[in-house]
């Protein structure tokens, strides 16, 4: 008899969905995973919860968010009816109708299943834990149990293991930040309770139902948990790159530039280095020193230029300054080479729970490897021939880009009040309020053109802010109520008087926002995350074009 499911008081059967259990990895380039993740990612692509991301991966040793979970537990729920056209709305304060993850969000919080932080808030882009992992999926597979009081999180833990579908080792460490691939053995496992096939399920994850996998991250401690005599073979297989082994595109290029680091999220290389192999050789331990001892890293990892994780380091205890991390590996366990390999260094910040906290300066100095020839006793020091190590800024949000919201072109309206610009700006959010807090334009007036009276207003409403000019071009402030970004998105409009001197033909009147700036000069777009000030934004000059109006 299938398992039943409380619903806001009613009683509802789980749907019968017969899995299959076969594998469903061969869509995802970056492919083969271990057995137990493979079994996860081959249930949640069976039941339509996971298309994997747009150049083809999966990404199992990336974290997720937790607009990112709630959809996909969803989705993989028989008996879940969310729909994008009648369930989207602004159900918090940072769940706007417009964002993709509304309808999950809001049929989650109308069902009971989240009800948001107890500022009011859902936070959609804060990494998703443990604890709040397994009270989701507690909460829409009706698996808790009744305990003392104490923790929250406890009936849900109690309930999850209490029916084998906890991810083993994981049991003390509720703060946990999820990786994909350990989403999908954890939403897998409850699927698979649900259908009474748990058991086949866990034969899949041990690589009994299939040919055993190559783990591409087997020493990395921020892959999945493995589940008991899921994955002995592991430990002897031999994940290899060179520098021709992968079709794959690479994830990321050489040299690393600087990044803002977002507290809670596992970041993009802060550093990277090429290193030359003329034969194949293994990595047998790695050592980061920092530039100044750190407190909002949690971890950091060595990847290979898909994203996929060799080794993740932790702080070497025997460094009495702080600065230095460190990872190991078993002969055999990351072989690379030959060729010249790109090697780069993730890192995964903590949350603010953890002591995370934004406005720290993030540097890499060294890093070095010890090899060993493929089964060999002897070892060798491996510096890189390339190596980039930029500095870093850490953020509670992050303005991601910056776009046109108007057309290419246009017909130039003379007159006062014209509108002559509109740019969109999409950013993240840890929770933290994120603020647009002035404007640089770079200004082409063709001669005969006269633009006075700039100013600039939110396309949804709102009062106008006037603008002045500068040395480096026209300075538009912004309040906190105007450059708010609410529901991941803001448009600022600007406007002015045009007039144009009789016989004036062939002119075009555009502006654009130029310079991304950097650590150490002011750019184009100045914001803040509620505590830092940042003057900076990630990208390429121009980050974005306006319209051209032609006369």
């Amino acid at each position: 008899m299938k398992r039943a499911l409380t619903f806001l008081g009613l009683l509802v059967p789980v749907m019968a969905l017969a899995l299959t259990f076969e594998d469903q990895t061969e869509k995802y380039t970056d492919a083969p995973f271990n057995s137990a993740i493979t079994a996860g990612v081959s249930v949640l692509t069976e039941a339509g919860a996971i298309e994997g991301n747009p150049d083809g991966t999966f990404m199992p040793d990336r974290l997720l968010n937790r607009a990112e979970f709630l959809k996909i537990v969803l989705k993989s729920y028989p008996e879940s009816t969310a729909d994008p056209g009648k369930d989207a709305g602004n159900c918090f304060p940072d769940v706007g109708q417009w964002d993709w993850f509304s309808s999950y969000v809001c049929y989650a919080k109308q069902k009971g299943i989240v009800g948001g932080y107890p500022d009011g808030y859902f936070r959609p882009e804060n990494s998703v834990n443990y604890a709040e992992a397994l009270k989701i999926l507690g909460e829409l597979y009706n698996l808790t149990q009744e305990t003392p009081p104490g923790e929250w999180y406890v009936q849900y833990r109690e309930g999850a293991y209490g029916a084998g579908v906890g991810l083993p080792g994981l049991e003390q460490d509720m703060g946990h930040l999820l990786t994909r691939g350990e989403m999908a053995r954890l939403a897998a496992a409850y699927l698979a309770h649900s259908q009474d096939q748990l058991e086949e399920y866990r034969a899949m994850e041990r690589g009994d139902s299939g040919e055993p996998r190559l783990s591409a991250a087997s020493s990395s401690s921020s892959s999945a948990a493995p589940t008991e005599g899921c994955c002995s073979s592991t430990s002897s297989s031999s994940s290899s790159f060179s520098s021709s082994s992968s079709s794959i595109a690479a994830r990321w290029t050489h040299p690393t530039p600087s990044r803002f680091l977002v507290v809670g999220s596992r970041t993009m290389p802060i550093a990277s280095g090429v290193f030359q192999f003329s034969t194949p050789m293994d990595i047998r331990s790695v050592t980061i020193e920092m530039k100044k001892k750190l407190r909002t890293i949690h971890e950091l990892h060595l990847v290979d230029r898909n994203g996929r994780t060799l080794m993740t380091l932790k702080p070497d205890i025997l460094d009495q300054l702080d600065k230095k991390w460190k990872g190991e590996a078993a002969s055999n366990e990351v072989t690379v080479g030959p060729g010249s390999i790109p090697l780069g260094i993730e890192a995964t910040m903590k949350t603010s729970l953890q002591g995370g906290f934004p406005e720290e300066f993030v540097e890499v100095k060294t890093m070095s490897i010890i090899m060993g020839e493929v089964g060999g006793i002897a070892t060798s020091q491996a510096l890189p021939v390339e190596w980039s190590h930029p500095g870093h800024q850490t953020v509670n949000a992050l303005i991601d880009r910056v776009e046109n919201a108007g057309p290419k072109e246009g017909v130039m309206n003379l007159g006062t009040n014209q509108r002559i610009g509109a740019f969109r700006f999409f950013g993240r959010s840890t929770g933290a309020l994120l603020t647009v807090e002035n404007l640089l334009f770079t200004l082409r007036i063709p001669a005969g053109v006269t633009v006075q009276n700039w100013r600039i207003a939110r396309a949804d409403g709102g009062v106008f802010s006037s603008c002045s000019f500068g040395s480096e071009g026209l300075h538009c402030p912004l309040s906190e109520d105007m450059g708010a970004i609410i529901g991941g998105a803001l448009t600022i409009e600007v406007f002015g008087d045009v007039s144009m001197a009789q016989g004036t033909q062939g002119a075009t009147l555009q502006i654009l926002l130029n310079e991304p700036g950097s650590l150490s000069s002011f750019g184009a777009v100045q914001w803040t995350d509620g505590t830092g000030h940042y003057r900076w934004m990630e990208g390429e000059a121009p980050l974005a074009v306006g319209t051209g109006w032609e006369g």
